[in-house]
């Protein structure tokens, strides 16, 4: 636990700190009263740092009262600070030259610790690569380990509703900053609006996204595949440089938490120092973006599912950074929330151990399309069995119902949501499995691998998992998607031949979910899931400039037989 104490707490606002190259940057310091020297928090983020994050942590003022002093800052061209915001191009020396600039604070005793969720985990990560003197531990969470895949695209497609939508709220900023004031209502309005308009074509020419309040947004669209461009923010790449422990938090529903696995296995395996290699935690709540709630969609987790992320914070840097014996890294490495059984589970290591990586097979005669079709899930390997064929209409795709996406619900579909709306139409392929004899616990990274053929030379494929209730309810667990082109690469996307069979491999997602005895399992497969990724138009294309006259129906076929055998693999572990 941390200390009983609390201090009195001084607050300046708008301090200025210099960067390397004579920017400065503004920031708010809160600093305990009482003589003595105190560890440093630091919180960068580009949302204004009087805001400081308060959707889902608690005020930097709480933690000063804790102890230390805290320093939240505006990120490079965003509030008060000076210079040009673009999107995680300076966070490394920034982000270095403001560690620097804590640890000769008045009254630091000299270590910087960081937190911050979502940008501001990767305003951490990204500094943590240089090892800046004083830099002690860090709280990178619900963050990804780089920009492309898993932030801005998805295997290859754009992450749509939170790319724009997240564009649309900065813009925001961007007026007050370039003081037109008879802009700020408009671009408001834009945001509030930005739902009616995820169906506009081309996405390169956007009326809700300004180019000289958005001009990040058609940068990124200038770099559809995994180029040199994201690579120099791939914190994957550089894991063997850090030498810090950290916190890893996230969430099940959020946009970013297979980057969060990503983050701490790789930083267990391969951080620069035994000590940070054994000082990584991993910590995931049933939660999407924000807030962190028991309660989200149209589920509820739960007095457990609260969010007590602050008091482990507090913990965490007590621990780091005071030395203080709380037992915290006494406890194992992971805990996860599992859904359904709606209680923590910890563990010593990701996948858990002794998990029965399971196949469950697709089945159909030719006729799996909705609910009222023949779809079934078994373990059994299927024998001689037709394909199913349904159509990809760029013009009519298949609505997203919660899901993984950023930020906020009420500009992206997030959450646990029931499906059953989606699977009443036909261009949705439904396999259910039969009532479970008893519970059935899924911890760890399902995978899909699918047999499919389509009309057109690139397409998408979507494979979701669904929790189905004896009532019917069809609660949405994770999904994913494909872009045909990227199913090898997306360093170098390839079409596809038209009528030709392939394989699709890939990871849906990771999860904690036990299905009750009496549930059923489900998958859906489709050719989209819209707004939360962008409609394929059905044709291979370079750029990202089509249009609606570049759309194009596909005919889809998806197969599940003996020598093409659809299947989804669940880790399986025993239920607890």
């Amino acid at each position: 636990m941390a200390e009983d104490k609390l201090y009195e707490v001084e607050v300046k606002t708008g301090v200025a700190m210099k960067m390397r190259d004579g920017v400065e940057l503004q920031a708010d310091i809160y600093t305990p009263k009482e003589d003595g020297e105190y560890p440093v928090l630091l919180l960068r983020l580009p949302y204004d740092k009087t805001v400081a994050e308060v959707q889902a942590l608690m005020h930097p003022e709480w933690y000063a009262r804790h102890g230390y002093i805290v320093v939240s800052q505006d990120t490079r061209g965003r509030g008060a600070s000076g210079g040009e915001f673009r999107p995680f191009h300076d966070e490394c020396n920034d982000g270095v030259d403001t560690i620097k600039a804590c640890v000769k604070l008045k009254k630091s005793n000299g270590k910087v610790g960081t937190y911050g969720f979502s940008y501001p985990g990767q305003t951490q990560l990204l500094s943590a690569v240089k090892r800046p003197k004083g830099f002690t531990t860090m709280i990178p969470a619900l963050t990804s380990d780089g920009v492309y895949d898993d932030w801005t695209f998805k295997n290859g497609v754009l992450h749509q509703a939170f790319v724009q939508g997240w564009a649309a709220y900065l813009s925001i900023g961007e007026v007050f900053r370039k003081g037109k004031p008879a802009e700020v209502r408009p671009a408001i309005q834009r945001l509030t609006g930005i739902c009616d308009s995820y169906d506009h074509l081309p996405l390169t020419n956007h009326p809700d996204l300004p180019k000289k309040y958005n001009s990040f947004y058609y940068e990124w669209l200038k770099h559809p595949t995994y180029d040199a461009y994201w690579k120099k923010w791939q914190t994957a790449d550089k894991y063997g440089e850090i030498d810090v422990p950290a916190l890893h938090i996230g969430g099940w529903y959020d946009i970013f938490v297979e980057g969060n696995i990503r983050n701490y296995l790789g930083l267990k395996e391969g951080a620069k120092t035994e000590e940070a290699r054994a000082g990584q935690k991993l910590v995931i709540g049933p939660w999407y973006h924000m807030p962190w709630t028991q309660a989200m969609g149209e589920m509820d987790f739960g007095l457990e599912a609260r969010n007590r992320t602050d008091e482990l914070a507090l913990r965490w840097f007590d621990h780091w950074m005071r030395g203080v014996d709380n037992g915290i890294m006494d406890e194992p490495p992971i805990s996860v929330f599992v859904m359904g059984a709606n209680k923590w589970r910890q563990a010593d290591e990701w996948p858990l151990k002794n998990t029965n990586f399971t196949k469950f097979y697709m089945h159909s005669g030719g006729h799996a399309n909705s609910l009222n079709g023949d779809g079934m899930l078994t373990r059994q390997e299927p024998g001689e069995e037709p394909h199913d064929i349904y159509v990809a209409d760029p013009g009519y795709p298949v609505p997203s119902l919660g899901g993984r996406s950023c930020c906020l619900a009420a500009f992206a579909p997030m959450g646990p949501m029931d499906q059953r709306p989606v699977e009443t139409r036909n261009d949705v392929l439904v396999f259910t499995s039969a009532p479970l004899a008893q519970d059935v616990a899924v911890i760890g990274p399902v995978d899909a691998t699918l047999y499919a053929a389509s009309s057109a030379d690139d397409t998408d494929f979507t494979v979701k998992l669904v929790d189905v209730y004896p009532d019917g309810r069809a609660i949405n667990i994770v999904d994913a998607i494909q872009r045909a082109s990227h199913r090898e690469s997306s360093e170098k996307p390839s079409a596809i031949k038209p009528g030709k069979v392939y394989e699709y491999s890939f990871r849906v997602g990771s999860t904690a979910i036990r299905f009750a005895k009496g549930h059923r399992i489900r998958v859906e497969i489709a050719s989209s899931n819209f707004p939360t990724f962008e409609r394929h138009l059905n044709k291979f294309r370079k750029k990202m400039d089509g249009g609606y006259y570049d759309g194009f129906v596909a005919t889809q076929r998806f197969f599940h037989d003996s020598q093409r055998p659809s299947h989804i693999t669940l880790p399986l572990v025993p239920a607890a």
